[in-house]
C-alpha cells in the first residue's frame, strides 16, 4: 500500500496560464511580477513576446496604438485569473492593461479563429449541400413537416396500459341521492330570479 506522500508525488500537476499586458512592460515591472507570483510557486515564465504595433488590440477595449507582450507562466498552485491579475497590480501594472487567462483555452480559441475561412459569405451565397452526417442526424432525430401537420388537429393518442376507465366519484354510488345531513330542499336558482 502507498504511503500519502506517494501518492501527492503522483498527483504533482502545474497550472498553465497565459498573461497578456498592453504597452510597455519594463524588465523591473516584470522582475517584480515574477517574485509576487512567488505565492503561487511558480515554476517557469517565458520571455516577453511582443506583437507588432495593432491600432486596436484584441481583448483591451479602449486602448489604441499598443503591442501587446504575452508571457505563459507555469505555477504549481492553482490561482484565479484575478489573483494573478493582482500580482501584476501590485508590480505597476494597470488592471486594464493586464488579461490573464488558461493557456490551454487561449490555444483553443486560436485554432477556432484560424479555422474560420477568411472569404466574405457575400462571394459563396449558395449554401453548402448537407453532409451525410447532417442528412442521417435530419432522418433520426426529427419528424417530417407532413407528420406534424397530419396530427395538427387530433390530440388523441394511445397510452400505454390501454384505454383508463372513468373514474367514479362517491355521487355515483347508489344512495347518495339525498344529503345525509338534512332532509331540507333547496331552491334552484331558476325559480329565485323570476
Amino acid at each position: 500500500m502507498k504511503s500519502l506522500t506517494e501518492y501527492v508525488a503522483e498527483a504533482k500537476e502545474t497550472y498553465d496560464y497565459r498573461v497578456k499586458v498592453a504597452g510597455n512592460l519594463p524588465a523591473a515591472t516584470l522582475t517584480q511580477f515574477k517574485a509576487g507570483l512567488g505565492k503561487f510557486d511558480l515554476v517557469s515564465c517565458s520571455k516577453p513576446k511582443a506583437t507588432p504595433i495593432t491600432k486596436d488590440p484584441i481583448g483591451f477595449p479602449g486602448i489604441e496604438n499598443e503591442s501587446v507582450n504575452i508571457l505563459n507562466i507555469v505555477l504549481n498552485y492553482p490561482a484565479s485569473a484575478d489573483a494573478i491579475a493582482d500580482q501584476g497590480r501590485l508590480a505597476g501594472i494597470d488592471l486594464n492593461r493586464i488579461i490573464v487567462v488558461n493557456g490551454e483555452w487561449d490555444d483553443s480559441m486560436t485554432a477556432q479563429q484560424d479555422a474560420q475561412e477568411d472569404t466574405t459569405l457575400l462571394d459563396t451565397p449558395e449554401y453548402p449541400k448537407d453532409t451525410k452526417e447532417q442528412t442521417d442526424a435530419s432522418t433520426k432525430y426529427s419528424d417530417s413537416f407532413k407528420d406534424i401537420v397530419g396530427n395538427a388537429a387530433n390530440t388523441t393518442f394511445e397510452v400505454a396500459g390501454g384505454k383508463t376507465p372513468k373514474a367514479k366519484f362517491n355521487t355515483d354510488s347508489p344512495g347518495f341521492e339525498e344529503s345525509p345531513m338534512t332532509k331540507e330542499t333547496r331552491p334552484k336558482t331558476e325559480d329565485l330570479l323570476k
